[in-house]
């Protein structure tokens, strides 16, 4: 009779575990996860008319949508000395993307053009997502020499 109370209880605990655990009742809202591609990176020299070309993505991949709120790119030089620093904030964001809010599992686009002396940028995103949670991401922008 005590062995076969035990087998219950254990039975029980083990039900009541996979239920926890299946239901995801960690108690914690999800936060976004905000990516920054770059295509192609490094970014070729256009001897044409002397510029770098490429495409920035930004994605979510954690399923919670972000309102994006600013970008900022710093531009170092041949010498890894920041000379530029440039900052969009949300109706910028939205001249260049058409919009500042990426949905759960979605992107927003834009193509770059590139000019001058750089070697890299820094990009630097920050936002809310829908959990009211704060987001930063970051990406590298390489530009491959002249």
């Amino acid at each position: 009779m005590m062995k076969e109370k035990r087998t219950w209880i254990v039975l029980f605990i083990i039900a009541l575990t996979l239920i926890v655990i299946l239901a995801g009742c960690s108690g914690l809202p999800k936060t976004a996860k905000v990516n920054i591609t770059i295509d192609p990176n490094p970014v070729p020299y256009s001897s044409e008319d002397g510029k770098w070309y490429c495409t920035m993505t930004i994605s979510e991949s954690n399923g919670v949508g972000v309102t994006l709120t600013s970008v900022r790119f710093d531009s170092y030089d041949q010498e890894d000395q920041l000379y530029h620093s440039q900052f969009l904030y949300e109706e910028d964001i939205i001249d260049w993307f058409e919009s500042n809010y990426v949905p759960a599992f979605s992107s927003l686009q834009t193509d770059l053009e590139y000019s001058g002396a750089g070697k890299y940028t820094i990009i630097t995103i920050e936002g809310v997502d829908d959990n009211e949670n704060s987001i930063e991401a970051t990406g590298r922008i390489d530009l491959l020499p002249q």
